[in-house]
């Protein structure tokens, strides 16, 4: 049994989020939530302890300090750490950087444009309880991820990094988020199918609730930025690549390319630079074990916002 495993009984829990550009009131307000869902877990005897760890990514910090951030005290948090990381290392780098200052049983990855359920954190806790789970994943509301997972079970083939509790012991195992392939999107996909590769379960609890500050456009489909669309081409390139389904990678590369938009061409041509030098990354998972790719998705999905 691994040090992280031995922590495990009654974990403390860490939540971690990475700022970039938000608005201090948001954040206040996601930190009133997250308060709320660890003093109920701390009453329920659910978890041990809690901390609070808020890494910033923004080009200036957002808050002038912790104390601007908890007005009324610490609340149930024994610890509270803000730290401004002089740049923008991405979702995927900001929560690595978090991690390496973590000791908790499990560590509660979460958007800071969220905010938490009371019962959240209990609901998350109580699915790790069964030891095959090494990452669970809260139902985002009001727009649900569309992926599916099994109604019985909750296994479902990635975690979205919106709000997931993953142990310590799968940190420790797969060194967390591949900071170095994935700078915004598809860190969350990748994290889970090494996750999942390493012998734990992902699973989905509908039980454990967050909002999540999504919109739609006219389309009804999910508003995104242009830097989101940027990474999420290349994660639709690099995921399959990695995952040994060169040919969707290769697929989808020359799609990138025929597309007349300049935010396609520009990542096209980085990626067909990458593939011509021999600087994709490694193949893994020759087996087709864990990666899933279904009509430009990671996963089965159970339904579409998008109009038809």
């Amino acid at each position: 049994m691994s040090e992280a495993d031995a922590r495990w009984k009654r974990p403390s829990v860490r939540v971690q989020t990475v700022l970039y550009e938000n608005a201090a009131h948001d954040v206040v307000r996601f930190v009133a939530g997250m308060s709320a869902a660890c003093a109920h877990a701390l009453g329920s005897g659910s978890i041990t302890s809690a901390e609070l760890a808020i890494g910033d990514a923004s080009g200036a910090p957002v808050v002038g300090s912790v104390e601007e951030l908890m007005a009324e005290g610490p609340g149930p948090f024994d610890e509270v750490t803000y730290v401004h990381f002089g740049a923008n290392l991405g979702s995927a780098g900001g929560q690595n950087r978090l991690f390496a200052a973590s000791a908790a049983g499990a560590v509660l990855v979460v958007n800071p444009d969220t905010y938490a359920s009371p019962h959240l954190v209990s609901e998350l806790v109580a699915a790790l309880e069964d030891p095959t789970v090494g990452i669970v994943e809260a139902r985002q509301l009001p727009l649900e991820h569309p992926k599916a997972h099994d109604p019985v079970t909750g296994d479902v083939s990635w975690a979205s990094g919106s709000c997931l509790l993953v142990r310590a012991a799968v940190i420790e195992a797969t060194g967390g988020f591949d900071a170095d392939l994935f700078f915004l999107h598809g860190d969350d996909v990748d994290f889970s199918w090494r996750t999942r590769l390493a012998g734990w379960r992902v699973v989905h609890r509908p039980t454990a609730r967050i909002f999540h500050d999504k919109r739609l456009d006219e389309r009804a489909v999910i508003r995104v930025s242009e830097r989101e669309r940027e990474q999420s081409a290349l994660a639709s390139v690099l995921l399959p690549w990695r995952y040994s389904r060169q040919d969707l990678a290769l697929e989808r590369l020359e799609q990138l390319e025929a597309a007349g938009d300049e935010i396609s061409r520009t990542v096209a041509e980085e990626l067909r630079a990458r593939v011509e030098a021999g600087s994709m990354p490694l193949p893994i998972d020759p087996d087709h074990v864990v990666g899933e790719f279904v009509g430009g998705e990671y996963a089965h999905h159970r339904f579409s916002y998008a109009s038809t």
